[in-house]
């Protein structure tokens, strides 16, 4: 994990977490396989602090900003640990598509785009038919179904304790939106709120966990 000095509601960053390593590394270890021996993710890590960064256009209209999440950086700790056992069953079994270049290491858009006009040329060069579509999702991550995910979960193969896991992961989560001021004055923030659905924007698993559903 980068050292950041940003942090979640818990106010440890990664740079503190790293910095106490060999005194927390044991009972953090014992704590992770606890949790994924139970099925369980931790309650006390499912609070996301949500910062709202301007995109583009009005800065006065709501829908012109993106919500990214700060979690706390041990939620994150055991994200990665559960991201790498469900990306290598993923990979193992060639669940995710070729035609799928966002969220996945060693590809980019850059990739896609290259494909793209690669098949347009070629086709255009063979003289044949050729159509395409275009569909843009508008706050895509937001739009996640978890009732549906954990059904394309489970027939992918995913079951027992660490399905349970995601589910825990996904279920039961808080957030709440504080806006930055100026150092004159202190963070406007709204209260805790549960999340009923769509997955976090700035977590591990959210991007891995959209590519599933859709």
């Amino acid at each position: 994990m980068k050292t950041k000095n940003s942090c979640g509601y818990d106010e440890i960053s990664v740079k503190i977490v790293k910095s106490s390593a060999p005194f927390i590394i044991s009972p953090l270890t014992y704590i992770c396989n606890k949790s994924l021996a139970a099925g369980k993710f931790p309650e006390r890590l499912k609070y996301a602090v949500i910062r709202p960064v301007h995109k583009k256009g009005d800065k006065h209209l709501v829908t012109n900003y993106r919500p990214i999440s700060l979690l706390t950086s041990f939620s994150k700790i055991f994200e990665k640990l559960v991201f790498a056992r469900l990306y290598k069953h993923l990979l193992t079994n060639r669940i995710l598509a070729k035609a799928q270049y966002g969220f996945r290491s060693n590809s980019s858009t850059e990739n896609a785009a290259y494909n793209v006009i690669n098949e347009i040329t070629q086709t255009m060069n063979d003289r044949r038919p050729l159509g395409g579509l275009f569909c843009d999702l508008e706050k895509a991550f937001d739009c996640v179904n978890h009732k549906s995910l954990l059904e394309k979960l489970e027939l992918y193969g995913i079951t027992g304790k660490f399905l349970d896991v995601i589910k825990s992961f996904l279920q039961g989560r808080y957030q709440k939106v504080v806006l930055s001021k100026n150092a004159a004055h202190k963070d406007a923030s709204s209260g805790w709120a549960t999340v009923i659905h769509g997955v976090s924007q700035g977590s591990i698993l959210g991007p891995l966990l959209f590519l599933i559903y859709i």
